[in-house]
């Protein structure tokens, strides 16, 4: 089946050059990938730096190989893509050249941008063959490739799917394919950059108009987690939830519940980590100001014997701070005991 943008990509958008982010008045062609400090060939070893602005360089250059063609695992991965797509771009995508991935959507934020007003039959399949191509590029390892994945995501969730009024259904799915990524992504231990943004960006996906109404992103944030999970995931996960509830107070429609965001921070409350566990007794004690009665459910009795295990005796001092009551820890050395 022949795509119906094949007229669209060119060759010429194999060319990598910098400032991708050119300023929509100045676009007149696909700006290809910036591949500052080098590019990679398909093996990931680095070849000579690119030659100047002035002198862009050709696809033919000896030194950049063109991408490999698609396993026949990744055609099949792909094939509804690359019916919509075209075989170049996803090829690109799946490409074991960073360059080339980014290149692949740097053409797909460009097509997302000039899609017209078409049937919604088009769109609706524009739309899943997008979300299959970030799903892929999300995973990226190169903070760039993963920058790129995220600006892409939002253009898709945000501009173009109220442009194009993309149905409910179709705003779950991308939503879904994407949370489960972007959670892992807050667990980088290696690409500290790639880390915040992913961090910062599914709190921002939160509050998009075209996200919110729907209660996803909070419902997937509260997935309790067990307590081997990294210790980094882990924590970035209990700080997502915290600041995602200064957003998004519980309320109907909302997505948290006193339910479920206990019952996530009573799991994240057991992890060996201490850096977890402190941002889970923060998420509980400020909930406590508001439901003091349904929190205290889901702990166990304030007793002298739950007292002796440290994360419980700090969460009930806190408690008794909140209610303006002394503990007992501190009557006993009033009285001197």
């Amino acid at each position: 089946m022949k795509s119906f943008y094949a007229v669209y990509i060119s060759s010429d958008t194999s060319s990598i050059a910098d400032n991708y982010e050119q300023k929509e008045s100045e676009k007149t062609t696909t700006q290809p990938f910036n591949v500052s400090g080098g590019v990679y060939n398909d093996d990931d070893v680095p070849l000579p730096p690119m030659p100047s602005q002035e002198e862009p360089p050709e696809f033919s250059d000896p030194n950049l190989k063109k991408p490999k063609k698609l396993s026949p695992e990744h055609l099949n991965d792909a094939q509804k893509a690359v019916n919509v797509l075209g075989l170049d771009l996803v090829t690109r995508a799946y490409s074991k050249n960073w360059a080339h991935r980014g290149n692949a959507l740097v053409q797909l934020r460009d097509i997302l941008e000039s899609h017209p007003e078409s049937p919604k039959s088009d769109t609706r399949a524009l739309w899943r063959a997008a979300i299959k191509v970030v799903e892929r590029t999300l995973k990226d390892n190169v903070y760039q490739v993963f920058n790129l994945s995220v600006k892409v995501l939002k253009q898709l969730i945000s501009d173009f799917a109220i442009k194009h009024r993309v149905t409910k259904g179709d705003m779950i799915f991308g939503v879904e394919k994407s949370m489960p990524i972007l959670i892992s992504k807050t667990g980088e231990t290696i690409n500290h950059q790639m880390q915040k943004l992913a961090k910062e960006f599914i709190v921002d996906l939160a509050m998009l108009p075209t996200v919110k109404p729907l209660a996803l992103v909070p419902q997937h944030c509260v997935k309790p987690f067990s307590s081997t999970v990294a210790a980094k995931l882990g924590t970035s996960r209990c700080e997502i939830v915290e600041n995602l509830l200064i957003a998004l107070p519980i309320r109907d429609g909302s997505g948290f519940t006193v339910d479920n965001v206990m019952k996530f921070s009573r799991e994240a409350l057991q992890h060996s980590s201490g850096d977890v566990r402190n941002v889970a007794e923060n998420i509980i004690t400020a909930l406590y100001k508001d439901y003091s009665k349904q929190v205290r459910k889901y702990l166990p009795p304030d007793t002298e014997t739950a007292r002796k295990k440290l994360k419980y005796r700090k969460l009930f001092q806190m408690f008794d701070e909140i209610d303006g009551k002394p503990s007992p820890e501190a009557e006993k050395v009033v009285l001197g005991y």
